[in-house]
């Protein structure tokens, strides 16, 4: 199997959030590196802060970047899990990026190989960071021909 790393802006706070991840995470293997959220108050410079932050990681790091963004396309399930299949039979690392509660700048977008929209509505960060890793964990299914998914 490649090797898989999310990138995400700030920690889990909420209870609920820590718990779904934390399923998930330990059914799957993935590296989580977080960056820390800008202090920032105002809007655009948060996502500024946050943006700078995570390209200084990506600097470091080697692998086909997938940003997760309201703008991106969005994949069905066994999409999803068919075209990790591919980046895993070519043994790319994959990073996957998520932004902080303003999102990402353009500058962010573009360094994505590919660009995935978990949804068409706007959802909260860290519910975003939860349906990530479940849908992670469900394309592993799917790869096994479990019952996870039907």
């Amino acid at each position: 199997m490649n090797k898989i790393t999310l990138l995400a802006v700030g920690s889990v706070k909420t209870a609920w959030a820590k718990e779904g991840c934390e399923q998930y995470l330990g059914r799957i293997d993935i590296d989580v590196i977080e960056v820390p959220a800008s202090k920032q108050k105002d809007e655009v410079k948060q996502k500024q802060e946050d943006s700078d932050a995570l390209l200084k990681k990506l600097e470091k790091m080697k692998g086909e970047v997938w940003v997760l963004d309201e703008t991106g396309t969005q994949m069905t399930s066994l999409t999803f899990a068919k075209t990790l299949e591919q980046c895993r039979d070519c043994s790319v690392p994959l990073i996957f990026v998520l932004g902080g509660a303003f999102g990402l700048t353009d500058e962010v977008r573009s360094r994505g190989e590919k660009l995935l929209r978990l949804s068409d509505m706007v959802l909260p960060h860290e519910l975003c960071r939860v349906v990530f890793l479940e849908q992670l964990y469900r394309a592993h299914q799917i790869q096994k021909g479990t019952g996870y998914h039907h």
